[in-house]
């Protein structure tokens, strides 16, 4: 059973320890027989008087050779215990190398997996490895130095990211435009740095992204943004040629119209006097002046609601509602409207521009709804998800054409005859200006002879 045991414990041995345990015990065989021929021979020719052989095979042979082979043996046995250890060394080695390969596989397929192009370079930035999005990227040049390889430079690029790292332990960014980078297009270079316990930089870890696509954006944005600026810029001039022209405008004609419309009442004086087309004439230029006089109290307003600072808050706009339409009750007292408003109407604007506001939209829906009925007129709210407070302001009265809504809100549009609706064309450009500068949006919705609502949004 021991010779059994040993047998095994010696066919775990590896083959190359196997053939050097067989030729140390040979070498120790030969050491023994070697010692016996020398130690017969010495007393051969010390003593000499027998042969040769007698030295041979004398007793204290036997007793040397016994020594030698004691030695022998136990040589043999260190040896084997040397071999063993040596065996459980291999081992231990072995696994650590499988150790090593798989952690190094894990981190090979970790990087693989990266969308991000990934090198490695040792401290000299010679290229150790590259993840196959970096090798697409800029081609397969493990083993070489990464200055000679990516930018054909015959020592290290100045302002290197990789030896900033190795200096400072940071991570640092560079961006290469095309005709510096190996792509051709422009790329984002962070480099980082691995140190060991000493401090002593091990490895530079490298990631490359292709920014060309975000570059072109930037590029396009930029000019886009400097072509709004030109337009924002002639845009203010040609607005403050319009509001410079609606002043004198306003200004310079209304002395004339002042002649005009004195002269018009002084000849209605001499109505008596006039025959019919007289009379008629005399009328039309007088209703002329009004309405000429109304024309450029609008294109007043319309200017000063460009000009004004806003002044936003948040305040109560249903007193406003409610003064608007005891006007209005006033001004059209054959017509009483049934008029429905909340009672409360929080928002956030300016009070001045708003009230501006409700006034044309509720003088409109007053005006257009005296020819029916039973006028009415109804304002409300609503809130949208988005935080935006919307104000309504609907009328059953004339109401008009939805295909034809976007002339509503062009200065000087009309969808209704002067003689049916009076009016300057204007009301409905001023609203759009006033919740334009607000950031919020305005829009009507009717049909002939069923009414119209309009809406417009204020922020929240």
């Amino acid at each position: 059973m021991d010779v059994m045991r040993r047998m095994a414990r010696w066919a775990k041995l590896s083959e190359p320890g196997l053939i050097s345990f067989i030729f140390q015990i040979l070498l120790g065989a030969l050491i023994v027989l070697v010692f016996w021929i020398i130690d017969g021979l010495l007393d051969y020719l010390l003593f000499g008087g027998r042969p040769l052989a007698d030295f041979l095979l004398a007793s204290d042979s036997h007793e040397d050779f016994a020594l030698v082979l004691f030695l022998v043996g136990g040589l043999l046995l260190y040896s084997r215990r040397a071999h063993r250890n040596e065996a459980v060394l291999e081992q231990a080695l072995q696994a650590a190398l499988d150790e090593a390969q798989r952690e190094r596989a894990k981190m090979e397929g970790i990087f693989e997996a990266l969308g991000e192009a990934v090198s490695i370079q040792d401290p000299d930035l010679k290229v150790l490895y590259q993840n196959p999005a970096h090798q697409r990227m800029t081609g397969d040049n493990a083993g070489r130095l990464c200055y000679e390889a990516y930018r054909k430079e015959s020592e290290a690029c100045a302002g290197c990211h990789i030896l900033a790292s190795f200096d400072d332990g940071k991570v640092h960014r560079a961006e290469l435009g095309p005709e510096a980078s190996a792509t051709g297009g422009y790329v984002e270079l962070i480099g980082s740095s691995l140190k060991g316990k000493d401090g002593k930089p091990l490895y530079g870890i490298e990631i490359v992204r292709d920014i060309t696509a975000r570059k072109l954006a930037e590029q396009e944005t930029a000019a886009l943004n400097a072509a709004l600026t030109h337009q924002a810029a002639e845009l203010q001039q040609a607005n403050q040629e319009l509001e410079a022209f609606c002043h004198a405008i306003s200004h310079d004609m209304r002395a004339p119209l002042t002649r005009v419309y004195s002269s018009a009442q002084e000849l209605r004086g001499y109505r008596e006097q006039l025959d019919d087309n007289g009379r008629f004439f005399v009328d039309l230029v007088h209703d002329g002046c009004i309405q000429m006089e109304a024309l450029l109290d609008s294109l007043m307003v319309l200017c000063r609601v460009t000009e004004v600072e806003l002044a936003c808050v948040t305040f109560d706009l249903a007193p406003a509602v409610q003064e608007i339409a005891a006007q209005l009750r006033q001004d059209y007292p054959d017509r009483p409207v049934s008029f429905r408003a909340p009672n409360q109407l929080p928002v956030y604007g300016d009070p001045q521009l708003l009230r501006v506001v409700l006034e044309n939209l509720l003088s409109n829906a007053w005006k257009y709804s005296t020819k029916v009925e039973a006028p009415e007129v109804e304002l409300g709210t609503r809130t949208t998800g988005h935080g935006e407070t919307t104000v309504f302001i609907r009328d059953n009265g004339a109401g008009f054409d939805s295909s034809r809504a976007g002339q509503l809100f062009q200065p000087f549009k009309r969808l209704h005859t002067y003689r049916e609706f009076p009016g300057t064309g204007l009301g409905l450009a001023t609203v759009r200006r006033i919740v334009r500068r607000h950031n919020g949006r305005v829009w009507g919705e009717g049909e002939p002879g069923r009414g119209a609502t309009f809406y417009f949004t204020l922020p929240g």
